[in-house]
This record gives structure tokens, sequence and C-alpha cells, in this order.
């Protein structure tokens, strides 16, 4: 079948309108507020069982959307007065049965000066790093009706790996991303640090006049920005309850309620202000006047935004049904039935059968090309949700065959073999941010 190009021209279109700044990726800067908050504004969400480890989840967000590497002297770092939480809903309310929680602190080694590091950088704690940051971890555990139950700090001031200067300054960098593995409770793994953005989609060339490329040239838009990543690693047995496989994932950042904006510091308790579930929800489907609300809610209510599932503008522009589009609703907020749905009450979560085993050979359209370790079941950070999604709103799953695409398949650096797995960031020195020779040449 023709690649439909000019339906997701609109399609793009379509996204740039309903977002509040640009529509780069599955949650970079998708609604007004947290636009202005970078720290706290998460960019994805991915949940797999491991392959090398098959009693194992791995988790992952990310934050700090678009970071270009080059931005000196000061580089970009997870908020100190953030909360960045990953949920589990083990049962089906929607509601966190477990979280695991992340605090950072940044430290300054000599304030008199201005530069991020003195030297090569050659471990996690070298003297010549002299803008650094550590972080805490606890997991919590929560009642029925949502109280806390028990808070228990399972990582103390671990190391956070440092943004990627250049040669000179990180000369290896992939040993410093390797440092940072470390354990955390019980059978558990945690890793945080900058990483190359891991998601790929191709609409930087919708801009130029309808300049989309085919498949095998087309660019990754996020290529060659990097974000700030948290990875965990988990047995199964933390966060599933015997004779329940499938669990909800979600994350969020919290700050408290008051914040000064001169200093950074706050006071109160922690407010929730970013969500993250299902990748591309808030940025797609939601409508402008209600992705503020969206992103500071709780999943468990969610099915007051159930109509915007169901009568879907994206469908309308690519000339699917866009009507009781009961399909697109049991997707984010149930699950499909047989795969990974969870009952209760209509949530946007990422969900996973952590029953199916990880995929020997994994296929990047996941579970709409018969690999059920894929996304939607769960997600991989190989997966093609922009394609996935795109197909499915189209009507993949009501009879409509079809084979909307991007035309970017892959990520622009490749995945690690191994946890943390995120690619590794990219350096300052040498980017691929810089103008064209041509373009400096423009007279105005």
């Amino acid at each position: 079948m023709v690649k439909r190009t000019l339906s997701l021209l609109a399609a793009a279109l379509t996204v740039g309108a309903l977002a509040a700044g640009p529509a780069f990726g599955s949650s970079h800067r998708e609604a007004p507020l947290i636009s202005g908050d970078p720290e706290a504004d998460l960019t994805d969400l991915y949940a797999f069982v491991d392959r090398a480890s098959p009693g194992k989840v791995n988790l992952i967000t990310a934050a700090v959307p678009l970071e270009e590497p080059g931005d000196a002297p000061n580089y970009y770092r997870f908020g100190d007065n953030v909360a960045y939480d990953i949920n589990i809903d083990d049962n089906g309310d929607a509601r966190p049965d477990v979280t695991y929680r992340f605090r950072f602190r940044t430290h300054v080694r000599n304030g008199d000066i201005f530069l991020y590091n003195t030297g090569p950088v050659t471990s996690l704690n070298d003297a010549d790093l002299n803008v650094r940051q550590t972080y805490d971890v606890w997991r919590i555990s929560w009642t029925a009706s949502g109280s806390m139950r028990k808070s228990t700090r399972i990582g103390n001031d671990l190391p956070v790996v440092p943004n990627n200067i250049g040669p000179r300054s990180t000369p290896n960098f992939h040993g410093l991303v390797t440092q940072g593995v470390r354990s955390v409770g019980s059978g558990s793994r945690s890793w945080a640090g900058q990483s190359d953005d891991p998601f790929f989609m191709g609409l930087s060339q919708i801009g130029d006049l309808v300049n989309v490329q085919p498949k095998g040239t087309a660019t990754d838009t996020l290529g060659g920005f990097n974000v700030q990543a948290i990875a965990l690693q988990v047995p199964k047995t933390a966060i599933v309850r015997p004779g329940h496989p499938i669990v909800g994932i979600w994350s969020d950042t919290e700050r408290q309620t008051n914040v000064n904006v001169l200093t950074g510091k706050g006071s109160g308790a922690l407010t929730q202000i970013e969500r993250l579930g299902m990748p591309l929800t808030n940025e797609v489907l939601i409508g402008l006047d209600d992705k503020d609300r969206w992103a500071q809610r709780g999943p468990r209510g969610d099915a007051v935004f159930d109509h915007y599932l169901l009568n879907p503008v994206l469908a309308t522009v690519l000339g699917a049904p866009d009507h009781n589009r009961t399909d697109i609703l049991a997707a984010f907020h149930t699950g499909i039935k047989g795969l990974n749905q969870t009952g209760g009450p209509h949530a946007d979560l990422l969900r996973l059968n952590t029953g199916i085993p990880a995929a020997g050979t994994e296929k990047h359209l996941g579970v709409l090309d018969g690999d059920l370790a894929g996304f939607p079941n769960g997600r991989r950070l190989a997966d093609d949700v922009v394609d996935i999604e795109l197909q499915v709103v189209a009507g993949e799953l009501i009879g409509s065959p079809n084979d909307v695409s991007d035309n970017v398949q892959r990520n622009d650096r490749p995945f690690m073999a191994a946890f943390p797995y995120l690619a590794l960031a990219h350096q300052g020195f040498e980017h691929t941010h810089h103008l064209p020779a041509s373009a400096s040449r423009i007279v105005m």
C-alpha cells in the first residue's frame, strides 16, 4: 500500500494545532503550563520485561525536553525541587499501589567559578566535576483508599551521570554511564543521568512546504537532542500482585505548592503538575482547553476525557471514522481484551502484561505485527509508537488495514544492549544543531 503521506502531513499539522508549543515528541511541551517548566516536563515513559533477566521489569522515564547538547556553561539537570514518580497500579483500580520516587540534589564544589568541570571527568565523584547531582530513591506503598502505607528509602546519595560535554571534559562518557548503575533495594537497579532522547519521529520537514521525505531518508526530528533520564529495573514480584500479571504504569512530577521562582526553593505539600502514561495522549488527543487539567489529575478520573478518544479530531484528518471509536478508547483507557486489559475505571495507563516474555526478535510495530511483547503491551525503547498509533487511529483495528507512517522507524542512535539500555547522550562539543553554512549568509 502506498504511504499516505498527505494524510500524515495533515495529521501532523493537526497535532501542532492542538499543542501549546512545538509538537516534537511523545510528551515534549505538550501543555501550556508545563511548557514553561522544563525540569518537571516529562517526555517519555517505557515499561518492558527484561530479555536477559525474564523475572525483571525495566521502568524508564525522562524529563527536560529538547536539551541542546552544547548549551554551556549552565548545563541541564534534574530539578532539586521536583519529585519524579513512577507509579504502579497492580489491581486495576487506577490508584497507585507502589510508587518509586526520585529526589535530586545539586552540589557545587567551587561557587566562585563558572565552570561545570575544571578538568577531565573520569569518574562520577571526580574532583574536576564542579557541578554534580546526587539522588535518593524511595519505594512507597499505598492503601486501597490512596493513603500512604509505608515509605522506604532504598537508594541514598546515588550519583547522577553528568552531561556529555566533549572529548576533553568527558573522554570516556560510556564509562561514566556504566558507573551510574547502582543497586537499590533487593534485586533492583537504578540509573539516572543524561541520555540521548529515545523518542524518534519525522516531523521536521513538514514546515518546509510539505517537504516530507520518503522511507529511509526522513530524519528523526529529535535526533541530536538529549534528555534527563531515570531507569529502574525491579523484580516482577516487587510490582505484581500474585495472580494478576497485568499492571498499569504512569509517571508524574510534583512540586511543593509554594515555590520561589528566584531561588527555586519551596514549601508546603507536594502537588502534581505533570503526568505521562500512554505516549502522545495529551499531545495529540486532548483538546487545548483541557491539557493542563489532564496533566494535573490522577488517571482514576480519566472517564471525563473519553469523548476526545471516542471522537478524535486526528481520525477526521486521516479520513477515518471519527465517532464512537471504542477501539481507541480501549487502547488508551481500558487495555485490550486478551492482551493487557485491566478492568476498573477508565484511565490513561501504560499497561504491561508481565506474563508475556520478552520477544527474541523485536518488531518495531509491536502488537500490530504480531509481537505481543511490544507496544501497546508496555513500551520498549525501539517500538515505533508514532506509526502504531497513527495506524490505529486510521482504522487498523476496525477493518481498515493501512500503513500510515512518518517514515522514521528507528532512533538516531543505537540503544545499549545492557541496562539502562538508553542511547548515549550527544556530546556538546560536536553536535547536529548548527545552522548550515549557507543559512548564516542570509541577508536581512
